[in-house]
């Protein structure tokens, strides 16, 4: 993400570059594998994806074969579409922990290759809680933040819909667009030849998970909207239309959200606030009075230690300076000369 225009830094060398990224690939790496490690008959997020994907290839419902007590014994219903699980099946001839590894690294890689491409102040989103909870969980928050620093990412991005509108608003590359909607007709179409009824059935199990509420719908949370007053920029859009999708309450889909600092000052402040935030969440979960009341606090956390803080930093900048594509389109659209035709 562009931060502020007076926000210049020498760039890095591409070797620095490499060696950076390549070590906290594979401290991501770890990060899953202690987790593999850690519980027998443990299973991420990753995993969900990957297992379906074997089911889809099979010809069988994913969705009927993922869950408690299921298949695929997991402590949550399937709740990525079919996308997902058809951009993950060059992986499903592993086992689910390697499979998990290579896509951790991978994701982690080209997000710390990509941010590194203009200085090194967006670094210490690598030690936010945001970031260890998407490794541990193999979640698609990282490679797909790797978007808005690699267009062709976008060939990927409808693996998670809730994620990916948010990070199209905020592109400033039109080829990224073209990337992504390449992307999603390729994945959504073999998708559909698989399993022509997924549609409904994903849309069905998002509509009754209670913990996919908004951000923005928790307290505090229609604050963000003040992010609307820089509605010139990318960041401004890319907050707000985060906080308006439907989510499950893990830190990790705030990721995307620690590009915007444009300094290590303000990258620092948002990884502290962060972690306090996690801090407070982790140290808090028992006991609780219910599911209900522990996802409105942990989506109360979230909203006031990284949606809040990140508003901030937008308003703080001026509502000038390089603009989303999709905005950009928009404007010479209706600058272009009216043709009358009689």
């Amino acid at each position: 993400m562009t931060g502020p225009d007076s926000a210049a830094a020498r760039a890095p060398t591409l070797r620095a570059r490499l060696i950076i990224a390549t070590a906290i690939a594979l401290v991501g790496a770890y990060l899953i594998h202690v987790e593999y490690g850690r519980l027998p008959n443990f299973h991420t997020d990753f995993g969900m994806a990957w297992f379906g994907a074997s089911a889809l290839a099979n010809g069988d419902n994913p969705y009927s074969l993922i869950g408690p007590g299921r298949a695929f014994d997991y402590g949550w219903p399937l709740i990525y579409p079919a996308t997902a699980l058809v951009a993950v099946m060059p992986l499903m001839a592993l086992s689910e922990h390697a499979a998990a590894i290579i896509f951790v690294a991978i994701s982690t890689f080209l997000l710390a290759f990509g941010v590194t491409r203009n200085g090194w102040h967006l670094l210490p989103l690598f030690v936010t809680e945001p970031y260890a909870n998407s490794a541990r969980l193999g979640q698609w928050s990282i490679l797909l933040t790797a978007f808005l620093f690699f267009p062709w990412v976008g060939l990927v991005l409808a693996a998670k819909p809730q994620t990916a509108i948010p990070l199209l608003l905020a592109t400033q590359s039109r080829k990224a667009l073209v990337f992504a909607l390449i992307g999603g007709v390729v994945l959504t179409g073999i998708s559909l030849a698989l399993f022509p009824g997924w549609p409904l059935v994903w849309i069905e199990g998002v509509r009754n998970a209670r913990f996919m509420d908004p951000p923005i719908t928790r307290f505090g949370g229609f604050l963000v909207l003040l992010a609307l007053l820089r509605w010139r920029r990318p960041e401004a859009w890319l907050i707000v239309a985060l906080a308006c999708m439907p989510q499950a309450w893990g830190w990790y889909n705030t990721l995307p959200l620690f590009t915007i600092p444009a300094t290590w000052r303000e990258s620092v402040a948002m990884a502290v606030v962060a972690t306090a935030g996690a801090w407070i969440a982790g140290s808090s979960l028992h006991p609780v009075a219910s599911l209900a009341a522990l996802y409105d606090w942990i989506g109360m956390l979230i909203v006031f230690s990284v949606y809040l803080p990140a508003t901030v930093l937008v308003l703080r900048r001026p509502n000038s300076g390089p603009s989303p594509a999709w905005l950009r389109l928009l404007v010479q659209r209706d600058r272009s000369p009216n043709v009358n035709q009689g």
